[in-house]
């Protein structure tokens, strides 16, 4: 993606939260429901969803709803696979409660680079689900490198 098309974290929690509602819940993800979800008013998330549509990672269509397109698809994925595998590591490494290290990878998910989650999930041996039973998505560059030696205990 280019520098000037890049995510901010703030798109990223959107595009998160059309994938669920889109290919998680199966539901239609109209404004009203983001609105209410990210709690700002509807005009606000029009807004975003406009942006989001001019970078090409969403079809926005007014009083239809929205669809992520291929693009977006695979950012949300991106964003998501980093979440889940920090999911992962919080508890499992850190005894963390599935709520706990939900809310603490949503603020760490978008500044962590994809070495580090590659690493965390070879160190996991791949896992398929996180702590909430949702799919790992897997990542082309992550099993050809081998862990070595780990240096902490992985419980």
């Amino acid at each position: 993606m280019k520098a000037e098309a890049r995510i901010t974290v703030n798109e990223g929690k959107y595009l998160k939260l059309i994938y669920r509602k889109q290919h998680e819940e199966f539901s239609r993800v109209r404004t009203t429901v983001v609105a209410k979800s990210v709690r700002v008013r509807p005009a606000t998330v029009t807004e975003m969803l406009q942006n989001l549509a001019e970078k090409g990672l969403l079809r926005y269509t007014r009083y239809r709803g929205v669809r992520l397109t291929e693009k977006g698809f695979a950012e949300a994925q991106k964003l998501l696979r980093k979440h889940r595998i920090l999911e992962t590591l919080f508890v499992r490494f850190l005894n963390y409660d599935v709520q706990k290290a939900c809310d603490e990878a949503s603020k760490l998910d978008h500044y962590a680079s994809e070495d580090l989650v590659n690493t965390i999930c070879r160190a996991y041996g791949h896992p398929e689900t996180c702590p909430c039973n949702k799919t790992i998505f897997s990542h082309e560059g992550c099993e050809e490198k081998p862990l070595g030696k780990a240096r902490w205990k992985i419980i």
